[in-house]
């Protein structure tokens, strides 16, 4: 007799053996990175793996041979010819038996076998700067977000020890162009994207440009490593001020040391019934001053002059020449800077100066170098911002 649950003509067969069943690949079985790949895209163009399950087992792919692979020389560079015009790609390329495979892939796969190793790459050179050191987290994420390939990364990293910056360029009088003092610099490339993106990196003080510069050579230190008068160091030149063009151009003035005698000015103010917040030389010249105030008036913003220094713009501004007047002004702005930034006896021997916008670079060694180029804007003598009183550094130029 049958079981009650079991009907003549509904018998329930057991399952049979589904042969169209597809073990998913082991990636510990690859013998290099590369046959694992090849292998994981086959099985991904048959339709046995989905696309999740070939990005999962990419990853677990990637991990596994991270491990063995040698950071410093990576296969594809030692088996790159530099004389093979089609470059690393074709490496690439020869390894994969697939010599129509896309270049996206191909740099996908260049990116993984060097991810990590670029990283420690890139990280093992900035150590060896003491610049760097300081900030390398910082440095190393800008310079990766540069969005260079495996292969300019790759050259960044071989120059990087010997330096990245011209500096007898940067050292030289007159205007140069970025190309000129970056090496390796030409708009739009991955180091130019480098340099933009460092030269507007800031740290406790230290302004834009100056980890640019003391970062991407050897030669050149910040303050911070090597204290002394200026924001950097030169070695075989001396010490420069920079002053770095970012949002705007920028002043001959250091908040920290500058020291102005903000009551004395407002004295003046009383005594000449200046009511405008901000006073420029016009308004000064036109409210009749005697030379008496105008030398302490002036004396009061550049705390770093001698007194016996400031007779040719009192000159001037009893005139009425206002436009001599405000280069007698400037002249006075550089000595007070170069007086200022002064320590331990030792003064700056130029300031660099550095348009982000216009990749240009000027140094200045000399106050009447200064005068011959900078573009003097309205100067202000009275005003609740210090910084006002400080020509901006804007730079004009000849027509070549």
């Amino acid at each position: 007799m049958k079981p009650w649950f079991v009907k003549e003509d509904n018998v329930v067969p057991f399952p049979k053996k589904d042969t169209g069943v597809v073990r998913l690949p082991n990636v510990n079985a690859y013998p290099d990175f590369l046959s694992g790949v090849q292998d994981l895209q086959n099985h991904l163009k048959r339709g046995d793996i989905s696309s999740d399950i070939h990005k999962k087992l990419y990853q677990d792919l990637i991990h596994r041979f991270m491990k063995t692979e040698s950071f410093e020389t990576p296969w594809f560079l030692r088996e790159y010819d530099p004389k093979d015009a089609s470059g690393i790609m074709s490496v690439i390329k020869q390894r994969l038996n697939d010599p129509t495979i896309d270049s996206e892939t191909l740099n996908k796969v260049l990116m993984a076998l060097e991810g990590g190793g670029l990283t420690k790459r890139l990280q093992n050179v900035l150590t060896n700067d003491p610049d760097a050191k300081r900030i390398l987290e910082k440095v190393t994420e800008t310079i990766f977000q540069a969005k260079g390939t495996p292969a300019e990364l790759d050259f960044f990293i071989k120059q990087y020890p010997k330096g990245l910056v011209n500096i007898q360029n940067i050292t030289a009088a007159g205007k140069k162009n970025w190309s000129e003092i970056f090496i390796g610099y030409q708009p739009g490339n991955f180091v130019a994207r480098v340099v933009q993106r460092l030269y507007g990196l800031k740290n406790q003080g230290i302004g834009p440009g100056e980890i640019c510069l003391s970062v991407l050579s050897p030669q050149i230190f910040h303050t911070a490593t090597k204290p002394g008068a200026g924001d950097i160091f030169i070695e075989g030149s001396g010490r420069y001020e920079i002053k770095g063009e970012l949002a705007k151009a920028g002043r001959l003035y250091d908040t920290r040391k500058s020291n102005v005698d903000m009551n004395t000015i407002q004295q003046i103010r009383d005594q000449l019934k200046l009511v405008k917040p901000r006073v420029n030389l016009n308004d000064l010249i036109a409210a009749k001053p005697n030379q008496n105030q105008i030398a302490a008036l002036i004396t009061s913003i550049f705390r770093y002059v001698d007194k016996n220094q400031v007779s040719n713009f009192v000159k001037n501004i009893m005139s009425g020449n206002e436009a001599q007047a405000k280069i007698e002004h400037t002249k006075l702005a550089y000595q007070n800077y170069r007086a200022m930034t002064t320590k331990d006896n030792e003064s700056f021997v130029g300031i660099i100066f550095m348009s982000q916008r216009g990749e240009w670079t000027n140094v200045i060694s000399t106050v009447e170098q200064l005068v011959q180029n900078l573009a003097v804007g309205t100067i202000y003598v009275m005003s609740p911002d210090q910084a006002d009183f400080f020509p901006q550094t804007t730079f004009k130029f000849k027509q070549q």
